[in-house]
Parts: structure tokens; C-alpha cells; sequence
């Protein structure tokens, strides 16, 4: 009998921690805007090696299918030798808007009327937390886009990433792109999950 209740009990348990895991989320509680993006995907890795490849903008091009290029650069638009994001800091941007097919790597061309370009000012990051964040903010739209990685426990981590934007152009943007924009989301998420998984084999 002791032996049932030990089970049941372990069985409540696990129920009440998939709840926690299902609704918990690192990223910051902000307003959803006019029309916002997100995603979030589990991933048997740790938070330490989803943030190193979060925050290695070098190598987005070798597994990213959604964010091409994410290229630190100066006020004059000159490529900073010191990759690593960091707070004030300006951000070029060259996308898929809808995603390539995954995988993807460093030679994978891009669909020429698919890519869209954009400059961004990074506004966090927060390394401990485990969360990085970019805006834009053009008098038409303005856009922040936060992500988020947090360890589970048992191995396995969780990435979450999403946009939020507002401006007189939202609903045209959110016509014209909102499904593309996504499954660029997912196909980073799910992008990142295969890169991850697939270095925690090797």
C-alpha cells in the first residue's frame, strides 16, 4: 500500500512540474504591442552552450536559417573587431522572411526575394538571466525583440524567443509577413535545437 501511494505521489509530482515547465517562462513581461511573435522549444542541452550560440553572431550563418547574418558594426557602418553583443551597441541584420529550409550552413545561398536588411541597437544583455535583446526603432515601426535560454533540468534547456512591435505600419507588416515572420522564429528554434542536440552527440 505505502509502495501505491509512493507511486501516485511521484506521478502527481511529475504532472506538477511538466505544469511548471509548460507555463514558466525567462522572458520579461512586457506589453504584446500591436502584434508580436514568439516561440519556444525544449532542447536536450544546457543553458551555457544554447547562450554561446545565442550570443556567436559569427557563426549564424552556419546553422541559422531565419537570422543570415548578424554582423556588430559602428555608427559608420564599419564591422567591429569584437563580435560579442553588448548593451549600446549597433546590430546589422540580414534575414529570411519566410526561413530557408533546415538545415542550412555558411554556403547556403539565400532566396534573394526573401531577404530583408535592418539595423538594430542591442539593449540587453543579461548573460546571468541568460537573456539578450535588440530594437529597432524606425518612425514607422518599432520592434524589440527579446531571447531567452534557461536551464530545465535533466539535461535539457529551454529557448525562448519573441518581437514585439507597434507603429502606424504594424498591420500592413502584420498582413503582408506575420506568418512568414513565424516560422523564421520556429525555424531558428528548431534550428538551434538540431544544432545543440547534434554537438551533444558528437
Amino acid at each position: 500500500m505505502a509502495a501505491q501511494h509512493l507511486k501516485a505521489l511521484a506521478l502527481l509530482l511529475s504532472f506538477q512540474i511538466i505544469g511548471v515547465f509548460s507555463t514558466f517562462t525567462n522572458l520579461p513581461d512586457v506589453p504584446p504591442g500591436d502584434f508580436n511573435v514568439s516561440t519556444r522549444i525544449e532542447i536536450r542541452s544546457t543553458k551555457h552552450a544554447a547562450w554561446e550560440a545565442l550570443t556567436d553572431f559569427a557563426r549564424y550563418p552556419e546553422w541559422n536559417p531565419f537570422v543570415r547574418a548578424s554582423i556588430m558594426v559602428s555608427s559608420d557602418n564599419i564591422t567591429l573587431p569584437d563580435q560579442y553583443p553588448r548593451e549600446g551597441r549597433r546590430l546589422f541584420l540580414r534575414t529570411q522572411i519566410p526561413p530557408l529550409p533546415i538545415p542550412v550552413d555558411k554556403d547556403t545561398p539565400d532566396v534573394e526575394l526573401h531577404t530583408q536588411y535592418s539595423y538594430e541597437n542591442v539593449t540587453h544583455v543579461q548573460r546571468g538571466r541568460g537573456r539578450l535583446a535588440w530594437a529597432s526603432n524606425d518612425s514607422s515601426i518599432q520592434a524589440e525583440r527579446w531571447s531567452a535560454v534557461s536551464n530545465l533540468g535533466r539535461g535539457r534547456m529551454l529557448y525562448e524567443s519573441r518581437e514585439v512591435f507597434n507603429g502606424a505600419l504594424v498591420k500592413d507588416l502584420a498582413t503582408q509577413l506575420g506568418k512568414a515572420l513565424q516560422a523564421g522564429f520556429d525555424a531558428q528554434g528548431q534550428a538551434l535545437k538540431l544544432l545543440l542536440e547534434e554537438c551533444d552527440r558528437d
